[in-house]
């Protein structure tokens, strides 16, 4: 039995990215857990953002939206057979102000494909720091590869290789899809590659799962069955089911 830990920058993209593999690691008897970096509360005494308040729109799960996400991370957790789930505290970009400003960091979705740094590379040393303090045992541990960017998954990337530890990598869904990139651009030549074939019943559990961050399908998709058709074509288009380290 091996002990993996899954960096999933927000919720949801664990399970998005790699929701069937997590399922086939848990089935065969693995321990899986699913860490969520950006899950932090917006920053007290501060206003929420335009950007933030539209996505709030599309969400429509109340005021406390970073409890509630979690609440229907928990839930998705259990249908992976996730062990547990950590949540650490960096606010989502759509939250964060530039340091000393009153000025958002996301005043579009564009900005969120800008680089982290300089303005915000204080946050890395903290979430390094917090990766290392939680690793109680030996494990995998799995990054997001950053395909896209996104400045978020770019922080738990880096956060993760300033560990000097040996480091998988999982695709990221959707930007792979919807963006302008090729995985062979994210990958170095002859990594170390691991895979399991995903089942009719890790699909299942791959779609069942993200149905649970309820939140999020609209933004997404069109509905569940469009969420659901999509997953299943990632997946037959060969993604999903692989982890690469270099």
């Amino acid at each position: 039995m091996k002990n993996w830990v899954f960096l999933s920058t927000h919720f949801d993209d664990v399970v998005l990215s790699a929701g069937g593999l997590v399922w086939e690691l848990a089935q065969r008897g693995d321990k899986v857990e699913v860490w969520t970096i950006c899950a932090g509360d917006p920053p007290a005494g501060r206003p929420l953002t335009e950007y933030a308040q539209l996505l709030h729109g599309f969400w429509n799960i109340g005021d406390d939206v970073p409890l509630n996400r979690s609440i229907e991370d928990a839930a998705c957790c259990n249908v992976l057979g996730a062990a547990s789930f950590r949540r650490y505290t960096v606010p989502d970009n759509i939250y964060r102000y530039i340091p000393g400003t009153d000025e958002p960091v996301i005043k579009e979705n564009e900005d969120q494909m800008k680089p982290l740094e300089p303005v915000e590379s204080y946050l890395i040393p903290p979430v390094t720091d917090f990766i290392r303090k939680n690793i109680t045992e030996p494990c995998e541990l799995v990054s997001p590869l950053a395909i896209g960017s996104h400045r978020d998954h770019v922080l738990t990337r880096t956060a993760a290789e300033r560990l000097g530890i040996p480091l998988w990598h999982y695709a990221d869904y959707p930007y792979l899809i919807y963006g302008e990139h090729t995985l062979a651009e994210w990958l170095p030549v002859n990594p170390e590659t691991f895979s399991l074939e995903i089942s009719s019943a890790g699909l299942k559990a791959w779609q069942d799962g993200f149905a649970c961050q309820r939140s999020q399908i609209p933004l997404l998709y069109v509905d569940e069955n469009d969420m659901r058709n999509s997953i299943e074509k990632y997946l037959r288009t060969g993604y999903g089911s692989k982890l690469w380290r270099f």
